[in-house]
């Protein structure tokens, strides 16, 4: 199992390196230039070209690659441009509220999707089916934004039952952080239910057809246990990949949603980076989010052999 997690440990490398590569490179090539972003309009054009030259902005690209490359490989990612501080400090700390976020929305996505999935797959109400079936191509099909502000519109204003933006920490006041975070949660959570609920569905109704099915209920077996016991345990095998996916999907829509609410995560802080061109801070935010996805996919791969038992580590069978 040692000798597996360090083949798909290396196997996974690409999806960090690429990735940055590409960042660098294209962050270099859009226009615009962050020593006047910091600087603002009324600098003068020597003092911006001071501030480039502090900032190796001058360097010939291949120099700044190779920089860059060598901090990256120790980990490394300097100081915030814009900021002064240390870009993995603000990352961190930043993080920390994105994970928070992003263990709530998973909650709601893993509590309603997978159930409302399994019970669509099993139910032999068609109305049911159809209308549950309806309603996830609707969550799969909006935008992010677009469900955020409907849950303000009708939460906040309307109703006014729970606040719109901010964030209170969970040791100041736990009553407020969960009402802070109640809406951010459940919007992310929603739509990511919606893929999970899919994919949940397809995979129960594939499962009633298989042979181990069918030979557990000529065997006598009564339907609930073959249903819980078969059916939905080989029904999880590709909800959990798309749990994974889902991870992913909840750190992209934090950019989005953190900033409708006012939340102070990693997605703010990518996209205020973004807006202020702070490359050191840009590039520290993905190296993270290319973390989370590889640590996340690793985890699905190992969860395979526990759920299906057809699942080996050896080599030999994979």
């Amino acid at each position: 199992m040692i000798d597996y997690i360090g083949k798909r440990l290396l196997a996974l490398l690409p999806t960090i390196a690429v990735p940055m590569v590409l960042l660098f490179v294209l962050l270099r090539l859009t226009p615009g230039d962050p020593a006047a972003a910091v600087l603002g309009e009324e600098a003068s054009i020597a003092e911006i070209e001071a501030l480039r030259e502090d900032l190796g902005l001058n360097d010939p690209m291949i120099v700044q690659f190779g920089a860059w490359l060598w901090d990256l490989v120790r980990f490394d990612f300097g100081t915030s441009i814009f900021l002064g501080t240390p870009v993995a400090e603000l990352v961190l700390s930043r993080a920390a509220v994105t994970a928070q976020l992003a263990v709530f929305a998973l909650v709601v996505a893993v509590m309603v999707g997978p159930l409302l999935g399994a019970i669509s797959g099993t139910t032999r109400r068609r109305g049911l089916d159809k209308t549950m079936v309806i309603g996830s191509a609707v969550g799969i099909a909006m935008p992010t934004f677009w469900l955020a502000i409907l849950m303000i519109f009708v939460f906040g204003v309307i109703l006014q039952v729970l606040p719109v933006a901010g964030f209170v920490s969970i040791f100041e006041d736990p009553v407020q952080y969960l009402r802070f975070m109640a809406l951010p949660a459940i919007s992310l959570g929603i739509l990511e239910a919606a893929t999970l609920f899919r994919y949940s569905r397809n995979g129960v109704l594939d499962a009633r057809h298989q042979p181990y099915v069918t030979t557990a209920r000529a065997q006598g077996l009564p339907e609930r246990t073959i249903t819980q016991r078969y059916i939905f345990r080989s029904a999880m095998v590709p909800v959990v990949t798309m749990i994974g996916v889902a991870t992913g999907g909840l750190l992209g829509g934090a950019v989005v949603t953190e900033s409708i609410f006012s939340i102070p995560g990693i997605g703010q802080l990518l996209l205020t980076a973004v807006q202020r061109r702070d490359y050191p801070l840009i590039e520290g935010c993905i190296f993270f989010i290319a973390i989370v996805f590889v640590v996340v996919n690793l985890v699905v791969d190992l969860l395979y052999a526990i759920l299906d038992p057809r699942i080996r580590f050896d080599s030999k069978e994979a």
